[in-house]
């Protein structure tokens, strides 16, 4: 298995992933931006910060037949709604903390990636719309950054 995997004696216990909604999106569109901005995030770890992707600490979860299920990490990952402004602050402030940030924008939906990528360069960054932004990092760091939020429904 990948090198990322660890024995569930290994897991980071003292680390946690945030993934902040913005509020009142409809279910598909709020889950598809989450794992878009979970995905990416655990892309940018293994390429930017391998010592942080070990951190994420990915298990092999076994079933009874010797199946495997991984890799799935051991940590809490917990799915946070907010407003606009919010989120655009806990971008911020999480990537000023030194956090390990991701975001995901309105003008990252439908059409082709092209045309995302065309629209996302065309708008400043006061202008883009945050439809999630996921952090990762020490509990003590992260859960000051997410108290205001609340748990998405």
């Amino acid at each position: 298995m990948s090198h990322l995997i660890i024995e569930p004696t290994d897991v980071a216990a003292d680390w946690k992933f945030a993934v902040v909604l913005k509020a009142k999106l409809p279910a598909g569109v709020a889950i598809n931006a989450a794992t878009h901005t979970a995905l990416g995030l655990a892309a940018k770890a293994a390429a930017e910060h391998p010592e942080l992707a070990a951190k994420m600490s990915f298990l092999n979860f076994l079933d009874a037949d010797g199946g495997t299920h991984a890799p799935i990490s051991g940590l809490s990952l917990v799915v946070l709604e907010g407003r606009a402004a919010g989120l655009r602050r806990f971008r911020a402030e999480a990537g000023a903390a030194g956090l390990l940030v991701n975001d995901f924008v309105s003008a990252m939906t439908g059409d082709t990636y092209a045309e995302q990528l065309e629209r996302v360069a065309g708008l400043p960054e006061e202008e883009l719309e945050y439809y999630a932004v996921a952090a990762f990092g020490r509990r003590d760091e992260l859960d000051p950054l997410t108290k205001k939020f609340s748990l998405w429904k």
